[in-house]
C-alpha cells in the first residue's frame, strides 16, 4: 500500500496542503447535535439505527470540514442531504423504488421507499441554502445519482470498450455529484453573484471526483474492489491501475491549481482554500476511507 500512501501524500506536497489530523472533534460539535436531532425524527422503512450511523458520521464529517466556511444552518443541510445520498448508495433499496425516484420526485408523489421521500424532501429545501443555478444543479445531480446506483448495478458485469476512452470520466461524475458538491462552496448569503466563481466550476467538480478516488483508493483496494474510477481508466487506455493512479493525481493537482489562478475575488479564493483543505481533511477524519491505518493514525 505504499502507493496508496505516496499519491495522497503527494496530493498535500503539490498543493501546498499540511497534512491533517484525525479527530473530528477539533471541529466543534453544534453541526453535530442538529444534523443528528434532525435524523432522530427520520422514518427510514426499518432500518436500524446502527446502520444509520455510519451515513450520518460520513455527512456530519464532510459538511463540518469542507464546508466550514459556510453558515452552520447550510452545513446542516449539507450533512443531512449526504447522509441520505451515502443511505442510497449502500443500502439495498428497491430496484423499483430507485427507478421510479425521478418520476416521482417531479410529479410531487410519495416515493416507494421512505429513504428516498427524506431525500426529495431535503432536495426540495435546497434553494434555501444556494444560487437558484446552483440549487438546480444540486437537484438534478442528486436525481442523476440516484438513477446512476440502478445503472451501476445493471452495468457491474459490463466489459468497458478500449475505445470509449471518455465513460468513467463521465460514469464519474454522474455517480459522484461532484458539480452538485462544488455549488455548495460558495452559499447564497455569501456569494450572492455567480459570476464571481463560476468560471472555477469545472475545477471543483473535478477536484470533488479526483482527490475523493485518490483517498478511496486504499479502502477499495483492501477489499479488492475493482468496480471504481481507477480501474476503469486503467482498462480505457491500456495501463496498470498504478498508472491511472499517478495520472489521476495529477489531474487533481492541476485542478487545484488552476482553480486558484481562476478565481480573483478574496472571498472567493478564501471559500476555495477551505474547500481544498477541507475535503483533505474530511477523508482523514472519516473511518470510511480508512486513512488512519494508512499514515499509522493511534488509536
Amino acid at each position: 500500500m505504499d502507493l496508496c500512501r505516496y499519491t495522497v501524500t503527494e496530493l498535500l506536497r503539490r498543493t501546498g496542503t499540511s497534512v491533517p489530523g484525525f479527530d473530528s472533534s477539533a471541529f466543534g460539535d453544534e453541526v453535530d447535535k442538529l444534523a443528528r436531532a434532525e435524523a432522530q425524527t427520520w422514518n427510514l422503512g426499518g432500518v436500524s439505527p446502527a446502520r444509520l450511523e455510519h451515513c450520518l458520521i460520513t455527512g456530519i464529517d464532510i459538511a463540518k470540514t469542507t464546508y466550514k466556511h459556510t453558515p452552520v444552518e447550510t452545513q446542516v443541510h449539507i450533512a443531512l442531504w449526504t447522509a441520505l445520498c451515502v443511505c442510497v448508495d449502500d443500502f439495498d433499496t428497491s430496484v423499483d423504488a430507485i427507478a421510479e425516484f425521478a418520476e416521482g420526485f417531479y410529479a410531487g408523489r410519495e416515493q416507494l421507499h421512505p429513504l428516498l421521500d427524506l431525500l426529495a424532501d431535503n432536495i426540495r429545501r435546497m434553494h434555501e441554502f444556494f444560487h437558484p443555478y446552483g440549487t438546480t444543479v444540486i437537484v438534478t445531480g442528486t436525481v442523476q445519482f440516484v438513477a446512476c446506483t440502478l445503472v451501476d448495478r445493471e452495468t457491474k458485469a459490463m466489459n468497458l470498450h478500449p475505445s470509449a476512452r471518455g465513460y468513467p470520466l463521465y460514469k464519474r461524475f454522474r455517480n459522484g455529484l461532484g458539480e452538485g458538491y462544488s455549488h455548495c462552496i460558495w452559499d447564497k448569503i455569501h456569494f450572492p453573484d455567480v459570476s464571481s466563481y463560476i468560471q472555477a466550476m469545472p475545477e471543483a467538480s473535478a477536484i470533488f471526483i479526483l482527490v475523493n478516488d485518490l483517498c478511496s483508493f486504499y479502502k477499495e483496494e483492501l477489499v479488492g474492489e475493482k468496480n471504481n474510477f481507477i480501474h476503469d481508466r486503467a482498462r480505457v487506455t491500456n495501463k496498470d491501475p498504478e498508472a491511472a493512479l499517478m495520472d489521476t493525481l495529477e489531474d487533481a493537482v492541476d485542478a487545484v491549481n488552476r482553480g486558484r489562478e481562476i478565481l480573483q475575488g478574496e472571498q472567493e479564493r478564501q471559500a476555495w482554500e477551505s474547500f481544498v483543505v477541507g475535503y483533505v481533511t474530511f477523508h482523514f477524519i472519516s473511518p470510511r476511507y480508512k486513512l488512519g491505518e494508512l499514515f499509522g493514525a493511534s488509536d
